[in-house]
């Protein structure tokens, strides 16, 4: 009587690991989550390991640059005497607290522009602001030395010049006596304003033309205001 001999069983579990047990895969599954407030902090309720992933700040970067070109409408800013109010305009749980994202004045301001997560403020002193609402990171910086404040009309941007930068520029716009524009970039690299542009404003007609208080739009690398006849 002949014996046959048992083959071993073989072990279902393969010696690859699983894609979740992966870091690498795994932070590239997190990145693909959508860029809304709650995607990230429910992510890292799940265990430690993903909360030290989703909570780094290499990914944190990263997180940004990849939804950089369809980031969500959080909500808009309004109001200037004495608080720059945040209006949310999401339903929960990714509805930001009006409180979070509000700023107190001692005077009347202005927003300018936001864009980047950054917004630009004009007061009554001869200041800019420019301010991170998300970190409370606030940044002073001085006019151009050249513009005429008093007989002047300012418009203004703040952008960031690449993605995941930290780093970012204001372009400050001003239509002076009504005859000529101005420009001038503020790099926040070097901390200082660059070379003044002025132009003529057509005189065509008897009327006035200054800049527009209406924010700038950008276009690609261009940013456009709009020029207002009176």
């Amino acid at each position: 009587m002949t014996s046959r001999r048992r083959r071993p069983l073989l072990r279902c579990r393969s010696s690859a690991a699983m894609p979740l047990d992966d870091d690498d895969l795994l932070s590239e599954i997190l990145l693909r989550l959508p860029p809304l407030p709650s995607s990230l902090p429910r992510a890292s309720a799940v265990c430690k390991r993903w909360r030290c992933l989703a909570s780094d700040p290499a990914f944190s970067r990263r997180f940004r640059i990849h939804h950089r070109r369809n980031p969500p409408l959080l909500g808009c800013f309004h109001g200037g005497i004495p608080e720059l109010c945040f209006q949310p305009t999401m339903a929960a749980p990714n509805r930001v607290p009006s409180g979070r994202l509000s700023l107190q004045f001692k005077s009347h301001v202005r927003v300018l522009g936001c864009r980047h997560g950054l917004v630009l403020i004009l007061d009554q002193t001869p200041q800019l602001l420019v301010w991170d609402p998300v970190t409370g990171h606030q940044h002073l910086l001085a006019y151009p030395p050249e513009f005429d404040l008093a007989n002047s009309w300012i418009s203004g941007a703040v952008l960031r010049s690449a993605a995941g930068e930290v780093h970012f520029q204001v372009v400050l716009v001003v239509s002076e006596y009504e005859k000529k524009l101005l420009a001038c970039v503020y790099s926040s690299e070097t901390g200082a304003w660059g070379t003044l542009i002025s132009t003529p404003i057509p005189s065509g007609n008897s009327l006035h033309t200054r800049v527009c208080w209406e924010h700038a739009v950008l276009v690609g690398d261009s940013l456009y205001w709009i020029l207002a006849v009176l």
